[in-house]
């Protein structure tokens, strides 16, 4: 029976010039509508059975493969089940498992898949594509079994109870799914091995069924089924952190302890390790992250997530952006590695032309970013490009890549826009910037990032009140986007017109994101401009901490000179030249206060 399945393979072409022909002329696979998979399927515990490859069983199987290219599923699948009743073949009731799916024939599809499983009992995909139809067709009893069968056919049923939990919450109805779902977590809450997992499972269920507390209950017998276990206590953590899919700085918080507390019981536990670095980056504490990445490092050298995060970390400062290099550099070969990651390298070619480009070695960036030719990535790549050019003084050139650049939605269109735009602004050609922005806007009025861009140019033309009349049309689009409210507050500060409404725009978006360096950055300078220096120094601290920037440094510097430090503000604005000896804010607060550092 196997040479059946060798010529299947092989086999296309039968449409056209009919079925003896077609068995010489095989060329190609056929197209085929695959059941979504777990684990490859395992044959019965005795194999397939044996059966005699006739002329008469070879015809019928060809002519269901002529009838499925010629669009008539019906009549494919009809042969298929009648070969496979007859010959108790389980892939050939697998492949009119598979003709009735591509078709959306759902009865025929599970009259099959139910036939599958009921030859080949032990094979978890079967079991895994009877249970899915089953609950598709509101089935909820019948699934229990196959369900069960699963579980106990997998490799790793706390990981398989995970899967099962995904398909029940998408079932037709919530409810019964939920409690299909207790049934079939049962066995594993009753197993020491399994309890754990199972309570993670039942959190996830009861958290998507909108019942937090019980959410809450599960995550907490997981935790005391078993306190010593990575994965329990990863998982759990994870819960914690975001109980809803998003995240909660108390519930993060907790999650930072209860990590904290076990990776110095177990200090090999690297999974909860990485796990415990996200939570500190997400909580802002970025040089405890780092620890524990560097951690990770010791003891899993090649390990690709701690690479690229310690990668990350060392981009923003001026001193340990060549370790930022080195770890973008490992990163990259430890994938060339790894055959079987299935990762890709621009997202690390991106950060490195970042870092060539910030050291102002523009050839060497350019390499980089032409690695990228494909993919995710290669928008980024190609507007990254034509910046760069800008700063090499080729901004026509600039212009045209970004002009030959074709987007495939109006999201791409809009950021292939902002970019012209950005790239005259950079350029100082501000009027030309205005210009094209304006027009484009014109064109697609609603659109939040033209609306800001376009706010940004204006004010660079000194049109303060289109800046403003943009801005306030993206706060009624985007009620959460904190820039807009940025934007126009620290306008009017710097300017020092309009404070009080200046600190409440800053107020408001300091509410939408608390941790944002550049609205501390804002709320610093309007305090400064008000006259409450205190106020003003703490901001502006907390955003150089956040980001020891240039035109930050410029504020605070200024700041502390006003206060009397003035060695202080010299080192705070020495460590902002270093970042960016250029920025125009820092230089002319330098001019302005007569300062030579």
């Amino acid at each position: 029976m196997a040479e059946v399945f060798t010529v299947l393979r092989a086999c296309r072409a039968a449409t056209v010039i009919g079925i003896g022909a077609a068995v010489a002329a095989c060329a190609a696979t056929p197209a085929r509508v695959e059941l979504a998979s777990s684990t490859p399927v395992p044959a019965p515990v005795d194999g397939p059975p044996e059966v005699n490859l006739s002329g008469a069983l070879l015809y019928q199987i060809m002519a269901a493969e002529v009838a499925l290219q010629r669009g008539d599923s019906g009549s494919a699948f009809a042969t298929y089940m009648g070969v496979a009743r007859q010959t108790k073949d389980f892939r050939l009731a697998r492949r009119a498992a598979e003709i009735a799916l591509g078709a959306r024939a759902l009865p025929q599809a599970l009259e099959a898949t139910q036939f599958w499983y009921q030859l080949a009992p032990q094979s978890s995909e079967a079991a895994q594509a009877t249970a899915m139809l089953l609950v598709a067709s509101g089935r909820y009893d019948e699934a229990l079994e196959p369900l069960r069968s699963q579980l106990r056919l997998a490799a790793d049923p706390g990981v398989e109870l995970a899967r099962v939990q995904q398909l029940l919450a998408r079932a037709p109805d919530r409810a019964a799914g939920l409690r299909l779902f207790e049934q079939v977590a049962k066995p594993l809450l009753e197993n020491p091995n399994t309890a754990a997992d199972a309570h993670l499972a039942l959190a996830r269920a009861a958290q998507l069924s909108g019942d937090r507390e019980r959410a809450g209950r599960e995550v907490r017998a997981a935790l005391a089924a078993r306190p010593d276990d990575e994965r329990a206590v990863t998982q759990v953590a994870q819960w914690l952190a975001a109980p809803e899919g998003k995240e909660e700085p108390a519930g993060r918080k907790q999650a930072i302890v209860l990590l904290e507390g076990f990776v110095k019981r177990y200090p090999d536990a690297v999974d909860a390790r990485m796990t415990y670095g996200r939570l500190l980056i997400a909580d802002n504490q970025l040089a405890p992250a780092r620890v524990q990445f560097d951690e990770v490092i010791k003891r899993t050298p090649q390990s690709l997530d701690a690479l690229y995060a310690l990668g990350v970390l060392s981009m923003d400062r001026t001193q340990t952006r060549p370790d930022a290099r080195d770890y973008f550099e490992r990163y990259l070969k430890a994938l060339e590695t790894q055959a079987d990651n299935q990762r890709s390298p621009d997202p690390a070619y991106l950060n490195l032309a970042r870092l060539a480009e910030e050291d102002k070695r523009y050839d060497d960036a350019m390499q980089w970013l032409d690695r990228i030719d494909d993919g995710p990535q290669f928008l980024n790549a190609r507007i990254r490009k034509a910046l760069l050019l800008g700063k090499m003084k080729r901004v026509d050139e600039g212009r045209r890549l970004l002009a030959d650049t074709t987007p495939e939605n109006p999201e791409e269109r809009s950021q292939i826009i902002v970019a012209g735009g950005q790239l005259l602004r950079e350029a100082k050609r501000y009027r030309e910037s205005f210009d094209f922005l304006s027009a484009a806007l014109a064109r697609v009025p609603e659109d939040p990032a033209l609306l800001y861009d376009t706010a940004m140019a204006a004010e660079k033309v000194d049109r303060i009140d289109v800046m403003e009349t943009h801005l306030r049309k993206l706060m009624e689009i985007r009620p959460e986007d904190a820039q807009a409210f940025n934007a126009l507050g620290y306008t009017f500060a710097d300017r020092n017109e309009r404070l009080t409404e200046a600190r409440d725009l800053i107020g408001r978006a300091l509410k939408i994101a608390p941790d944002d360096a550049y609205i501390l950055d804002s709320m610093g300078w309007v305090h400064f401009r008000l006259g409450e220096l205190p106020q003003a120094r703490s901001h502006l601290e907390r955003a150089f901490e956040l980001r020891p920037e240039a035109e930050v440094a410029a504020h605070l510097g200024e700041v502390l000179w006003t206060m009397g430090e003035r060695e202080r503000a010299r080192d705070v604005w020495r460590v902002g030249a270093k970042q960016d000896d250029g920025n125009d804010t820092l230089r002319e607060t330098l001019r302005r206060l007569k300062v030579k550092l």
